[in-house]
């Protein structure tokens, strides 16, 4: 039973880790400047950290992200 575990745990773990490792930063004007805001996980809603309407540059260094124009997806 502990082997049935441990693997069950592994898989669990190994499914895990590209969600934990995605990362996007969005930039508040072009050429990568102003404002940064940082995400690792989905954000519904960008008001909630002063940045709904000011993204204008995005770098991508971990994983694959969807980004769209209004709240709650």
């Amino acid at each position: 039973m502990n082997a049935v575990l441990t693997s069950a745990l592994g898989l669990a773990a190994l499914l895990l880790v590209p969600q934990a490792s995605a990362q996007v930063t969005l930039y508040e004007w072009e050429g990568l400047r102003g404002q940064v805001f940082t995400a690792d996980r989905p954000i519904n809603d960008l008001a909630r950290y002063g940045f709904n309407d000011r993204a204008s540059s995005v770098v991508v260094q971990r994983g694959q992200w969807e980004v769209c124009e209004h709240q709650n997806f």
